[in-house]
């Protein structure tokens, strides 16, 4: 599998690329700009998987996902599902304008970036930690852009 993460802050891509690169059969190219993921997806095979933070500069990641969505529409492409990376609840209409998959508020949590990326293109969960009581596998509803829930205290409306 082929992830493409496409964020700015070097901490937060960190974050979103942990526990990806641990997976075995995922292959994970980072890019810190619009510019550059654009590049990327033009030189190389096709990704199964975007993880696009939506505070990239200059553009946005929000804007980023819609203009590709659109442009692979006009060009008869299919865009891979996208896990659009959100730093506050009241962005959450723009995941679903911008036509993402599924969100999560920062500062993520590297596996959950991991079981929702497998989540989304498919692949089997992976292990949970053996100390995890929940019970959950991915919390929310995969593939309902807007809908899922979070364990961040932003989410649920806690203070920090």
């Amino acid at each position: 599998m082929r992830v493409l993460v496409l964020v700015q802050d070097p901490g937060e891509r960190r974050r979103a690329t942990t526990a990806l690169s641990l997976q075995e059969g995922i292959e994970v190219v980072e890019s810190p700009s619009p510019k550059d993921a654009r590049a990327i997806m033009r030189a190389s095979e096709p990704f199964d998987v975007l993880v696009i933070d939506g505070d990239i500069q200059p553009q946005g990641g929000f804007s980023f996902l819609y203009e590709l969505r659109a442009q692979d529409v006009l060009e008869g492409r299919t865009t891979p599902p996208a896990l659009l990376l959100i730093a506050r609840e009241q962005d959450r209409f723009l995941t679903d304008w911008s036509g993402a998959n599924e969100l999560l508020l920062k500062p993520v949590d590297p596996f959950e970036v991991a079981r929702r990326v497998r989540a989304l293109s498919g692949a089997p969960p992976a292990p949970r930690d053996p100390g995890d009581e929940s019970g959950e596998q991915v919390p929310g509803q995969p593939g309902a852009p807007g809908k899922g829930q979070s364990n961040d205290a932003a989410a649920s409306g806690g203070a920090a």
